[in-house]
This record gives C-alpha cells, sequence and structure tokens, in this order.
C-alpha cells in the first residue's frame, strides 16, 4: 500500500509539471491574442487617420471651388474679385478652410498617435502574459520537485532504496 501512495506522488509530480507547461501554452497564446488585438486596433487608427486625410484633401477642394465662384460671380458682374468685399469674402473663405484643413490634420495625427499607443500597450500586455507564463512554468518545475522529494524521503522511510527491506511488523528487529 505505501508503494501505491509513492507512486501517486511520482504521478502527481509529473502532472504537476504539465499543468505549469499547459499553463505556459495558455498565456503564451493570450500574449499572442494581445498582440493580434493591438495590430488591429492599430489599423483602426491608420484607417481613421487616413479618413482625415481624406477630409482635409475634400476641405482643400471646396476652399478652390468657393475660391472659383467667388472670382467668377465678380467677374460676372465686372467687379474687381481681387479688392474690396469680394477680396474680404475670399479671405474669410480661406481662413475658414485653412481652419478645417488644419483640424483634420491634427485628427490625423491624434489618430496616428493613437495606433502607436495601441501597439506599446499590446506589447506590455504581450509581455505580461509572457512573464506569466514563465512563472507557470517555473512553479510547475517547483511543485514537482517538491512532490518528487516528498515521494523520495516516502520510500526512503518504507525502505525502497535499501538493499535488503527490513521488515516492517517487528521495529526491533535487527539482521546479524
Amino acid at each position: 500500500m505505501e508503494a501505491v501512495s509513492v507512486g501517486a506522488k511520482v504521478f502527481a509530480g509529473f502532472a504537476q509539471l504539465q499543468q505549469g507547461k499547459a499553463q505556459a501554452q495558455l498565456y503564451a497564446m493570450q500574449a499572442k491574442q494581445a498582440e493580434m488585438q493591438a495590430k488591429v486596433q492599430q489599423l483602426r487608427f491608420r484607417s481613421e487617420a487616413i479618413n482625415h486625410k481624406r477630409q482635409g484633401v475634400e476641405v482643400l477642394k471646396r476652399v478652390a471651388q468657393n475660391f472659383a465662384t467667388i472670382n467668377a460671380r465678380a467677374a460676372a458682374g465686372s467687379i474687381d474679385p481681387f479688392s474690396g468685399s469680394v477680396a474680404n469674402l475670399a479671405v474669410y473663405n480661406l481662413g475658414k478652410g485653412v481652419t478645417d484643413f488644419y483640424t483634420t490634420k491634427e485628427n490625423q495625427e491624434i489618430a496616428k498617435t493613437g495606433g502607436q499607443i495601441a501597439i506599446a500597450t499590446g506589447a506590455i500586455q504581450s509581455a505580461q502574459y509572457n512573464a506569466a507564463g514563465r512563472m507557470a512554468r517555473t512553479q510547475g518545475m517547483i511543485n514537482a520537485l517538491s512532490t518528487f522529494t516528498s515521494a523520495g524521503m516516502q520510500a526512503q522511510d518504507l525502505g525502497m532504496f535499501s538493499p535488503s527491506p527490513q521488515p516492517m511488523s517487528n521495529p526491533g528487529y535487527v539482521e546479524f
């Protein structure tokens, strides 16, 4: 019966090793998932940056169209399009367009920065999962070593390592 107990401890030690490895693999998969999620988030931010860039181009197109419209209407009415209230209207239009364009430019930079932050955050999270995996593997080895040591001590106490086992029924028995 004692041999079965020692065998069970050895089996438990191997199970602890496998459990540590499995836990480490789980953390490794979670680390990969964190990296992939960060990349997906970065792509979303990149798409957002491209949309802001597109909006900036549209703003510039509208400014150019407004200039053309102002100039054409002024010229059609025999008014100098580069002086007086017509010029003021063009300057006002340009000011609004520049403000809108730089707003889209800033939004584009914010989106790019958001993507960089997402990648950095994913890398940090991945590193944390990898560290937890190493700890799980190490803890499994420590637990297994402890269980193997306990099994060895129990086996030694039972006389399993001595060349001639001592009978257990008579503790005072001495062999000559």
